[in-house]
Order: C-alpha cells, then sequence, then structure tokens
C-alpha cells in the first residue's frame, strides 16, 4: 500500500507560476497524499487561490517569513514521508512514484531528488526547448523509458524538489530560519541528514520542470543584492559547521571551508598551515579559481613570486570575472617586469 507523503509548496506572490505548479501536483499525483500551501505574505492573489484548492491544508503566515521559516509552517502540518516543492515548478506523470521508489529502496535513504533542466550540481541536465507543458511532459516521459530505475548515489540535493523520509524528518527537525530569505538552508538540511546516517539519491528517471529563481524576482532581489545574500548565507552556513567532519562536506564546501581555515592560519601568522589548507581546497575543488588567488596571496607573502605569478594566471584563466585575482595578476606582472605578457593572458582567460 503507497506511503502517506505530505507535500509542502511555500509561496511569496508569482500567481501564475503557483497556478501552473499547484494545477501540476493536482493532475499528475496519485494518493495518497496531503497538500499544504503556505501563502508567505503574498500580496497578489495567492492566498485567495490557495483559499480556494480543494482539499489542502493552507497556511497564512501574514507576511513574508523567507523560504526556511515559511517552509517549517508548512511542516508543522505534515503527516508521513515530506516533499519540499517550490511554487515555480512544473511536475508530471508518475513524478512522485519515481521519487517514492528511489527514497524507499533501503531504509538508509533519507532524501531523494529529481532531475532538472534548471538547478544547481548534478541534478542539472541537458533538454531540449521546453517551451510549454506538452514538451515538458513529453520530455519528462522519454526520460523515464530511458532511465527507468537508474539511481545515483550524492551527497548534496537541491531544495526546489525533494522528497524527505518520515524517519529522517523526525530525526532531523526543520528548516534552520537563520538562513533568511532563503539559500543554503538546504545544503544544511542534507548534512543533516548525512550526520544523522542517512544517504541521498539522485532519481534520474524522475524530472521535473524549475523556472527557477521566481520568489527572489518577485521580492526584487537580483544582481548584487542576489549575490550579498549568497555570500551571507554562505559565511553563515560555513560556521556553523566549522567543527563538521570534513568528509562529510560537498566538494564544494570542503573547499570553502579548508580556504576559511587557511585565513584563519594566516591571521596566526601559521603559514605552513596556511598553506596546507590551500592546497586541500584546491584539491577538493580545482576548478575554484578563488582559491588560487588565496594561495598566490600567500606565496607573495614568503617570497615565492614566480609561483605566487602562475596561481594568479590559473585563478583569471578559471574565473575570468575575478576582479581581485585580476589586480592581483597585474600588480605581480609590474613588480615582475612581465607587464608585455599581461595583455595577453587576460585576452586568452576571457576565450577573446
Amino acid at each position: 500500500m503507497p506511503e502517506l507523503v505530505s507535500i509542502i509548496i511555500p509561496a511569496h506572490n508569482q500567481l501564475d507560476y503557483c497556478r501552473a505548479c499547484v494545477g501540476s501536483v493536482l493532475r499528475h499525483t496519485r494518493p495518497p497524499f496531503r497538500l499544504v500551501l503556505v501563502d508567505n505574505g503574498s500580496t497578489d492573489g495567492v492566498a485567495e487561490y490557495f483559499d480556494s484548492t480543494p482539499d489542502a491544508m493552507v497556511v497564512h503566515t501574514g507576511r513574508n517569513l523567507g523560504f526556511p521559516a515559511g517552509v517549517n509552517r508548512g511542516l508543522a502540518h505534515a503527516q508521513g514521508h515530506v516533499l519540499l516543492l517550490n511554487s515555480d515548478t512544473v511536475v508530471t506523470e508518475g513524478w512522485l512514484e519515481r521519487l517514492e521508489e528511489a527514497l524507499l529502496e533501503t531504509d538508509d535513504i533519507g532524501m531523494a531528488g529529481p532531475v532538472s533542466n534548471c538547478v544547481s550540481g548534478f541534478q542539472q541536465i541537458e533538454t531540449p526547448p521546453l517551451r510549454d507543458e506538452a514538451s515538458i511532459h513529453a520530455f519528462s516521459k522519454q526520460r523515464a523509458i530511458d532511465f527507468h530505475g537508474q539511481r545515483r548515489e550524492t551527497d548534496r540535493l537541491v531544495g526546489f524538489c525533494v522528497l524527505i523520509r518520515d524517519a529522517a524528518f523526525v530525526t532531523v527537525g526543520l528548516l534552520d530560519e537563520a538562513y533568511g530569505i532563503g539559500n543554503f538552508e538546504d545544503d544544511d538540511y542534507g548534512l543533516r541528514v548525512r550526520l544523522a546516517g542517512f544517504r541521498m539519491r539522485i532519481a534520474d528517471d524522475c524530472f521535473v520542470y524549475h523556472y527557477g529563481g521566481r520568489s527572489f524576482a518577485g521580492l526584487g532581489i537580483a544582481g548584487d543584492r542576489f549575490h550579498a545574500l549568497m555570500d551571507t548565507n554562505e559565511r553563515y552556513f560555513l560556521q556553523k559547521w566549522r567543527k563538521a567532519p570534513i568528509e562529510l562536506l560537498t566538494p564544494y564546501f570542503r573547499s570553502r571551508l579548508l580556504s576559511l581555515r587557511a585565513h584563519e592560519a594566516l591571521e596566526h601568522a601559521q603559514m605552513e598551515e596556511c598553506l596546507q589548507c590551500l592546497k586541500g581546497a584546491i584539491e577538493a575543488a580545482p576548478l575554484l579559481g578563488q582559491n588560487y588567488n588565496d594561495l598566490g596571496a600567500v606565496l607573495w607573502q614568503i617570497e615565492q613570486y614566480d609561483k605566487a605569478f602562475e596561481c594568479f594566471v590559473h585563478a583569471v584563466k578559471l574565473e575570468p570575472g575575478n576582479a581581485a585575482a585580476q589586480a592581483n595578476l597585474a600588480d605581480a606582472a609590474n613588480a615582475l617586469g612581465r607587464t608585455s605578457d599581461l595583455h595577453d593572458l587576460l585576452r586568452s582567460a576571457r576565450g577573446q
């Protein structure tokens, strides 16, 4: 007998996307499921639409509490397994069954997530242009056939659509509301699930369409404001988990945490420790240019100028838009009398 799943959909405005999302869930989800809709301070008709949705539990927060807090208000009404779903998604026939199959195959799997057209990390897949629901459904159906029963172990699942086992939810609890409007709360939750002894999986045969970023766009959070929010929440994540077993962190966060430790070692003039941490950071995330820039800055301090220069070059090649790395490379080129190389290096880094 199928097990009960509580589907939690939080929303702040973006009525048209909410209609498409909730409509797709109602059309393509087989019972038993419990639909919990969280109106997170909407002002554009979402509250009224949620109230008109048949058989849904509706929670009104009164103001925008942010994604984690909004989700938590919905989780207070959850029963059984828990499915968190962004309001700018579209699901298709059989989506929940495929996620359940991935989650329930063994007792130690705590979370399962789908693949998508718009998501970070290993859940991202290439898709043809998907311009309407017909093309979304056709692609999803073929994907389910081509990848039937295929699963991948993962150390990270993005919270746009994630199914959480009831035992994992009881053990781990609610999302951390310190992440404010949102970002990194899903990384935080996934780490807590893994620390509790559960595994996580990607269901390659389950495709969920994601428009992406609609809630942030509705709040006017884009460009510099969005990057500032990302930086703030990443710093909070790293400080919170700075003493966590580093092997449980994703390669990216392992790298960022080692970089943090390197900066702390540098502040205490522990140069050898600093260098070891930075080298470890590069090993964990070899495509992250900032690590090479940081290593170059330390090498320059200990007068290993040529090695530092090569680090700055590599940093700019990996991240052409990194202003700090560009400035360090320019300063190093001037100091070493290699300004004649600088123009060609920058052109090469930018792919010109």
